[in-house]
């Protein structure tokens, strides 16, 4: 993620500024009145190191007093695997050849072979944003691993229930709303620029370990390719989360965990939580 200044502008109300998480924290507690037992919020980052990916004793004994598991998408459900192939696709059978020209495409297979040690050909029907992950291992120096792993396991060792707040196909429709030649440019701009990337990743790494959450979502909305769709890749999932959030908290103690970038701002998690007379406090 290319972490340029490009202009961004909030019209904020006052409400909505009192209601902002100033705190550096990635665990949360959510509270209510009429509510028994609280329930827990995780800001996450996707892909990390696995020796990065720390529980430590009280994100053990949080996730612990809880009794459900939500992640952004149910990662055991059965049929994943099949959605998620199904779903990578590009529509109407278009190639990224077609999208970016022979002479890029020759250019950039090789960075991907060497990068990856997967043809690009095999990639060449996906949506393009999505070859950017078979790169990372080579990018980060190690096999990636992330958060939503190691809660899936701590949730089967006790057998509690998975569930997902948004669906794989939903998240397939949000990445469809960036048009494939977009997509096919940020895919080359991050081929040919590998040791920017791995700056600008390493930067966005240590904001997020630093739990700075703000730090982290104007990083995301800064971007100037991401940051032209915040609106479809943070502000309109976060609402579409929050009455799933509401509800699942009403019916057991739950542990949520969603990428960090989703938790700070006026518009993010835990703001339209509070914004719903949820108590929201940081846990360190």
């Amino acid at each position: 993620m290319k972490s340029i200044s490009t202009s961004f502008l909030l019209l904020l109300t006052l409400f909505a500024i009192a209601q902002a998480p100033k705190e550096k924290a990635l665990l949360w507690k959510i509270s209510r009145n009429g509510i028994d037992e609280p329930s827990y919020l995780y800001g996450t980052i996707h892909l990390m190191c696995p020796d990065q990916i720390k529980i430590d004793s009280v994100l053990k004994r949080s996730f612990y007093a809880t009794k459900q598991l939500y992640l952004e998408i149910n990662t055991s459900d059965p049929e994943m695997m099949t959605k998620a192939m199904k779903g990578m696709l590009m529509d109407s059978g278009e190639s990224l050849e077609n999208l970016i020209g022979k002479a890029d495409f020759d250019s950039m297979s090789h960075i991907f072979m060497d990068k990856a040690g997967i043809p690009m050909l095999l990639m060449a029907k996906a949506k393009p944003i999505l070859a950017m992950s078979a790169v990372f291992p080579s990018l980060l120096g190690c096999a990636p691993e992330g958060w939503e792993t190691r809660f899936e396991e701590m949730a089967k060792d006790r057998k509690i229930a998975t569930k997902g707040l948004e669906t794989i196909e939903y998240q397939f429709r949000v990445m469809d709303t960036i048009p494939y030649k977009t997509q096919a440019r940020m895919l080359k701009e991050f081929l040919y620029s590998l040791d920017s990337t791995k700056k600008s990743f390493d930067e966005m790494l240590a904001v997020y370990l630093k739990k700075d959450i703000n730090g982290l979502y104007e990083m995301t909305v800064k971007d100037p390719d991401f940051g032209n769709y915040e609106a479809l890749m943070l502000n309109n999932r976060n609402n579409n989360w929050i009455p799933v959030i509401a509800a699942a908290t009403k019916e057991k103690p739950t542990f949520f965990a969603v990428g960090a970038a989703h938790l700070g701002g006026e518009k993010g998690v835990i703001s339209l939580l509070r914004k719903k007379g949820f108590k929201v406090t940081p846990i360190n």
